[in-house]
């Protein structure tokens, strides 16, 4: 996570500042010539101060990373390779050395990430829930070609989400209003509706185990494949929670 979240953006930055000076000295220093690394600088500041929240966020790990690596090739890598291209003669040289690195360094940052994040949540068991991270399971949907569903437990609270191309849907239940989490079946052969998106339309759970949330005055159903192990974490969670909560 260090190397995807701290590491691999500052690399990027030490790339853009290499083509930007190569650049300067070849073709001469312009007052714009050192934009692209500015900008690239600020992407990495931007994520290291959000590194303290994002380490116990491992479901996000790789998502950051290629964003932000991303961010950084827009506003920084390209820009500078163009300029040094741009100066031509041996600035040439270095611009495609840079923008090779550059690829390099976002693919393994985001590989990296992705793979620290199944290291320290695969398998899911109920001694997870004595951690602070956010355990994120998948929730089973119909189609799953076209919509995408989970359901997290984090610190503090229970969340779902699913998703259709653009159109999201969301809902989430804090640890205070949770009164009971039980296994159910999902009974019968057709989809049920789960979750309305933004769009209009809803995403729907296929039958099988899930989860029952009671929240007071209402139930919520989380379709997850192992609901015996979701309600041992949850409770894991909550029991850890409520002995750190004043009061």
């Amino acid at each position: 996570m260090s190397f995807a979240l701290i590491a691999s953006p500052w690399a990027l930055v030490v790339l853009c500042a290499g083509a930007v000076t190569t650049a300067a000295a070849v073709g001469g220093f312009t007052a714009w010539l050192p934009v692209p690394v500015l900008l690239s600088a600020a992407v990495a500041v931007a994520i290291m101060v959000t590194v303290g929240r994002l380490v116990f966020e491992p479901p996000r790990w790789a998502r950051v990373a290629a964003l932000a690596g991303g961010g950084q090739l827009v506003l920084g890598v390209f820009p500078a390779v163009g300029l040094a291209v741009g100066a031509g003669g041996g600035a040439t040289t270095v611009a495609t050395a840079v923008l090779a690195l550059s690829l390099v360094v976002v693919v393994t940052g985001v590989i990296v990430a992705a793979r620290a994040m199944r290291t320290l949540l695969t398998p899911v068991s109920p001694e997870l829930g004595t951690t602070p991270f956010t355990v994120t399971l998948r929730a089973r949907l119909h189609d799953t070609g076209l919509v995408s569903g989970s359901v997290s437990v984090t610190s503090q609270r229970v969340e779902w989400a699913a998703r259709r191309h653009r159109a999201v849907g969301a809902g989430s239940v804090h640890f205070r209003d949770l009164r009971d989490a039980r296994p159910t079946t999902v009974a019968g052969t057709a989809a049920v509706g789960w979750l309305s998106l933004s769009d209009g339309t809803a995403a729907h759970a296929l039958p099988g185990p899930g989860v029952l949330l009671d929240i007071g005055s209402t139930t919520v159903l989380l379709p997850v494949d192992d609901p015996e192990l979701f309600v041992a974490l949850l409770s894991s969670r909550v029991t850890a929670w409520r002995s750190a909560s004043p009061g």
